[in-house]
């Protein structure tokens, strides 16, 4: 399954240099007067990591759609932060950026440094593995995703219910993390003014909290940067047809912050990292069905984990336990 754009909207457009610069140097203006300025970041923000997006030129549904195999990607276990991603970190530890709300699972922006009490990751992450039945979420040093599954099953089990992890990367036809979207939902409500970096904006609801605060804040801003139009141009203060990265290079040099060198932060090992993660990040409400679609309690699909079914098929249980 796929969402790729016709021809008509994956064209790319580019402003002129000093276009640019003039844009931008208004974008700092508005952030230096905004009181609630939320970022939000889709597929565009990773590709200088390495990372195809999925609706530009070459991105995976484009491609696929076209019959041709998607173009290598770096491994998420390997790939860094970007100079956008670690733009955001000193926009947030300067006090302007409030909240982050991202379409990306690849997990990026908790690596650069952004607290895990300033984000919702819409589309889960690829290092956090939860438990459905307690809600509790664990964040791994790398990519959880053993092997696709429709049970979503890591092969890990909760240290505090013994059943089996799933992994919180969200796809299609799966419900969203209530949770998550509720956080950036109150969060896009506040917003005086929304910058969306990189997305095509055509996924709902993601799409849609950009513009959630015009209806609370009557001098609400909405900047959009990205080099496809989107649906919702026509509502912007600023539109900017320019690579985030330029984009953010110019912004941090307007604001005079510097953009800080990425790092490695080593999260999965820093205990007060991980208090403020337990405490703050969220994702869904426990339940015994996370996603819309059919679950496979197969005895194949179970047995690749070493799981089997009780006598009552209720729950998963560890063989030979």
């Amino acid at each position: 399954m796929h969402t790729a754009l016709n021809e008509e909207e994956i064209i790319q457009y580019f402003d002129e240099d000093e276009v640019v610069i003039n844009k931008v140097k208004e974008l700092a203006e508005l952030i230096k007067t905004s009181k609630h300025f939320v970022v939000y970041t889709g597929a565009g923000i990773s590709t200088s990591a390495g990372i195809p997006d999925f609706r530009g030129p070459e991105g995976v549904w484009t491609l696929r759609a076209k019959g041709e195999a998607p173009k290598p990607s770096t491994s998420k276990t390997i790939a860094v932060p970007t100079l956008t991603h670690m733009s955001l970190v000193s926009l947030m530890n300067a006090d302007y950026l409030k909240f982050l709300v991202s379409q990306n699972c690849d997990g990026l922006h908790l690596k650069s440094g952004i607290s895990p009490s300033k984000i919702s990751e819409l589309h889960g992450n690829t290092n956090i593995e939860a438990c459905a039945g307690c809600g509790k979420l664990f964040y791994r040093a790398g990519p959880v995703r053993f092997k696709p599954n429709k049970k979503c099953l890591t092969g890990g089990r909760c240290d505090e219910c013994n059943i089996p992890l799933r992994y919180t990367t969200v796809a299609f036809g799966q419900s969203m993390p209530d949770q998550c979207l509720y956080q950036a939902e109150f969060q896009s409500k506040k917003a005086d003014l929304s910058l969306c970096l990189g997305t095509s904006m055509r996924v709902q609801p993601a799409c849609e909290l950009p513009v959630a605060g015009k209806k609370k804040n009557k001098s609400h801003n909405l900047v959009i940067v990205n080099l496809q139009k989107t649906p919702y141009d026509n509502l912007c203060s600023l539109r900017i047809f320019a690579k985030v990265d330029v984009v953010l290079s110019l912004l941090m040099e307007f604001l005079n912050l510097d953009i800080p060198k990425y790092e490695f932060l080593n999260l999965s090992q820093d205990q007060d990292w991980l208090n403020t993660f337990h405490k703050f990040y969220k994702f869904r409400e426990p339940s015994t069905d996370w996603f819309d679609d059919d679950i496979d309690q197969s005895d194949e699909t179970l047995a690749t984990f070493g799981l089997q079914k009780n006598n009552s098929n209720e729950t998963l249980l560890k063989k030979d336990s």
